[in-house]
Protein backbone atom coordinates (compact mmCIF):
# COMPACT_ATOMS: atom_id res chain seq x y z
CA UNK A 1 0.00 0.00 0.00
CA UNK A 2 1.28 3.35 -1.11
CA UNK A 3 2.37 5.45 2.08
CA UNK A 4 -0.43 8.11 0.89
CA UNK A 5 -3.46 7.50 -0.26
CA UNK A 6 -6.78 8.87 -0.37
CA UNK A 7 -9.88 7.68 1.97
CA UNK A 8 -11.77 6.64 -1.87
CA UNK A 9 -8.50 4.66 -3.13
CA UNK A 10 -8.49 2.78 0.80
CA UNK A 11 -12.52 2.55 0.20
CA UNK A 12 -11.89 1.14 -3.43
CA UNK A 13 -9.32 -1.18 -1.85
CA UNK A 14 -11.73 -2.88 0.59
CA UNK A 15 -11.43 -0.87 3.69
CA UNK A 16 -14.87 0.17 4.72
CA UNK A 17 -14.76 3.82 6.05
CA UNK A 18 -15.31 2.27 9.89
CA UNK A 19 -12.02 0.90 9.26
CA UNK A 20 -10.35 4.26 7.80
CA UNK A 21 -11.50 5.81 10.86
CA UNK A 22 -10.50 3.44 13.52
CA UNK A 23 -7.10 3.30 11.57
CA UNK A 24 -7.14 7.41 11.65
CA UNK A 25 -8.02 7.82 15.83
CA UNK A 26 -4.85 8.75 18.04
CA UNK A 27 -4.37 5.14 18.51
CA UNK A 28 -4.36 3.99 15.40
CA UNK A 29 -1.89 3.73 12.96
CA UNK A 30 -2.51 6.08 10.07
CA UNK A 31 -2.64 9.78 9.78
CA UNK A 32 -4.97 11.87 8.48
CA UNK A 33 -2.87 14.63 6.88
CA UNK A 34 -5.70 16.53 4.98
CA UNK A 35 -9.34 16.31 4.11
CA UNK A 36 -9.47 12.65 2.31
CA UNK A 37 -5.92 11.99 2.29
CA UNK A 38 -4.37 9.42 5.05
CA UNK A 39 -0.81 8.86 5.45
CA UNK A 40 -0.93 5.11 6.11
CA UNK A 41 2.07 5.03 8.52
CA UNK A 42 2.48 5.99 12.46
CA UNK A 43 6.07 8.08 11.81
CA UNK A 44 5.75 11.76 11.11
CA UNK A 45 5.32 12.90 7.45
CA UNK A 46 8.05 14.03 5.92
CA UNK A 47 8.52 17.12 3.28
CA UNK A 48 7.78 14.32 0.46
CA UNK A 49 4.86 12.78 2.37
CA UNK A 50 2.92 15.86 2.60
CA UNK A 51 3.99 17.23 -1.25
CA UNK A 52 1.95 13.93 -2.46
CA UNK A 53 -0.80 14.68 0.15
CA UNK A 54 -1.19 17.51 -1.38
CA UNK A 55 -1.35 16.21 -4.59
CA UNK A 56 -4.01 13.93 -4.24
CA UNK A 57 -6.22 16.54 -2.32
CA UNK A 58 -5.75 19.48 -5.19
CA UNK A 59 -6.38 17.11 -7.79
CA UNK A 60 -5.08 14.85 -10.84
CA UNK A 61 -4.54 18.31 -12.66
CA UNK A 62 -2.66 19.96 -10.08
CA UNK A 63 1.31 20.11 -9.62
CA UNK A 64 3.49 21.99 -7.29
CA UNK A 65 4.87 24.93 -7.63
CA UNK A 66 7.45 27.83 -6.37
CA UNK A 67 10.39 26.55 -4.24
CA UNK A 68 9.29 22.87 -3.65
CA UNK A 69 8.74 22.67 -7.46
CA UNK A 70 12.48 24.02 -7.64
CA UNK A 71 13.97 22.26 -4.59
CA UNK A 72 12.85 18.83 -5.80
CA UNK A 73 14.46 19.76 -9.12
CA UNK A 74 17.89 20.49 -8.14
CA UNK A 75 17.66 25.10 -7.10
CA UNK A 76 18.79 25.59 -3.46
CA UNK A 77 16.17 27.76 -2.03
CA UNK A 78 14.83 27.68 1.45
CA UNK A 79 11.67 26.30 1.67
CA UNK A 80 8.43 28.01 2.83
CA UNK A 81 5.79 26.31 5.70
CA UNK A 82 3.70 26.59 3.08
CA UNK A 83 3.45 24.24 -0.18
CA UNK A 84 2.60 25.85 -3.33
CA UNK A 85 0.33 24.08 -5.73
CA UNK A 86 -1.13 25.27 -9.01
CA UNK A 87 -4.31 23.26 -10.06
CA UNK A 88 -6.97 24.08 -12.62
CA UNK A 89 -10.13 26.74 -11.66
CA UNK A 90 -12.69 23.80 -10.15
CA UNK A 91 -9.86 22.73 -7.75
CA UNK A 92 -10.93 22.51 -3.81
CA UNK A 93 -10.40 24.79 -1.47
CA UNK A 94 -7.30 25.34 -0.01
CA UNK A 95 -5.77 24.39 3.36
CA UNK A 96 -3.57 26.64 6.41
CA UNK A 97 -0.04 24.65 5.01
CA UNK A 98 -1.66 24.73 1.04
CA UNK A 99 -1.35 27.91 -0.97
CA UNK A 100 -3.57 26.89 -3.77
CA UNK A 101 -3.17 28.65 -7.74
CA UNK A 102 -6.02 28.42 -10.01
CA UNK A 103 -4.93 28.58 -13.66
CA UNK A 104 -6.12 28.77 -16.89
CA UNK A 105 -2.47 27.94 -18.25
CA UNK A 106 -1.05 25.16 -17.15
CA UNK A 107 2.77 24.63 -17.03
CA UNK A 108 4.43 21.80 -18.53
CA UNK A 109 4.76 18.76 -16.12
CA UNK A 110 8.14 17.53 -15.12
CA UNK A 111 7.75 14.45 -13.19
CA UNK A 112 10.21 13.94 -10.45
CA UNK A 113 10.00 11.23 -7.22
CA UNK A 114 6.58 10.78 -8.18
CA UNK A 115 5.60 14.27 -8.00
CA UNK A 116 3.95 16.34 -10.51
CA UNK A 117 5.97 19.41 -10.28
CA UNK A 118 6.29 22.66 -12.79
CA UNK A 119 8.79 23.36 -15.20
CA UNK A 120 11.67 25.71 -13.99
CA UNK A 121 11.03 29.04 -15.08
CA UNK A 122 7.39 28.52 -14.08
CA UNK A 123 8.04 27.69 -10.90
CA UNK A 124 10.70 30.39 -10.26
CA UNK A 125 8.38 33.49 -11.47
CA UNK A 126 5.31 31.84 -9.34
CA UNK A 127 7.88 31.90 -6.48
CA UNK A 128 9.25 35.50 -7.22
CA UNK A 129 6.19 37.01 -7.94
CA UNK A 130 4.71 36.49 -4.31
CA UNK A 131 7.86 37.78 -2.84
CA UNK A 132 8.03 41.60 -1.41
CA UNK A 133 11.86 42.00 -1.09
CA UNK A 134 13.56 43.05 -4.05
CA UNK A 135 16.74 41.10 -2.99
CA UNK A 136 15.11 37.94 -2.53
CA UNK A 137 13.48 38.35 -6.15
CA UNK A 138 17.03 38.36 -7.17
CA UNK A 139 18.38 35.78 -4.81
CA UNK A 140 15.54 33.34 -6.29
CA UNK A 141 16.32 33.48 -9.66
CA UNK A 142 19.80 33.53 -9.39
CA UNK A 143 19.48 30.39 -7.73
CA UNK A 144 17.52 29.05 -10.65
CA UNK A 145 20.10 29.72 -13.14
CA UNK A 146 23.05 28.72 -10.60
CA UNK A 147 21.39 25.09 -11.10
CA UNK A 148 21.16 24.85 -14.56
CA UNK A 149 16.98 24.64 -14.24
CA UNK A 150 16.28 27.42 -16.93
CA UNK A 151 18.24 30.25 -18.77
CA UNK A 152 17.69 34.09 -18.03
CA UNK A 153 16.39 33.95 -21.36
CA UNK A 154 13.55 31.12 -20.54
CA UNK A 155 12.39 32.81 -17.33
CA UNK A 156 11.80 35.90 -19.73
CA UNK A 157 10.23 34.63 -22.41
CA UNK A 158 7.89 32.70 -19.58
CA UNK A 159 7.42 36.03 -17.64
CA UNK A 160 6.23 37.30 -20.99
CA UNK A 161 3.13 34.91 -21.14
CA UNK A 162 2.41 34.69 -17.89
CA UNK A 163 0.22 37.07 -15.74
CA UNK A 164 1.50 40.88 -14.93
CA UNK A 165 -0.18 40.59 -11.76
CA UNK A 166 2.90 40.34 -9.06
CA UNK A 167 5.78 40.78 -11.59
CA UNK A 168 7.17 44.27 -11.18
CA UNK A 169 10.30 43.24 -8.96
CA UNK A 170 10.51 40.12 -10.48
CA UNK A 171 10.99 42.42 -14.45
CA UNK A 172 13.68 44.50 -12.46
CA UNK A 173 15.82 41.39 -11.19
CA UNK A 174 15.44 39.96 -15.22
CA UNK A 175 17.43 43.27 -16.05
CA UNK A 176 19.96 42.37 -13.25
CA UNK A 177 19.77 38.82 -14.78
CA UNK A 178 20.20 39.76 -18.86
CA UNK A 179 20.10 43.45 -19.23
CA UNK A 180 18.28 44.13 -22.57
Amino acid sequence: MAPIATTADLRKSGFSSREILHHCTPAGSWQRLLPGVVLTSPSPPTRLDRLRAVLSFAGPSSMITGADALVRQGATLPLPRHIHVLAGSNARRAHPWILLERTTRPPVVVERHGLRLAAPARAALDLARRETNPRAVVEILDAVVAARLCSPGELREELGVSSRRGTALVRQALLHLCPA
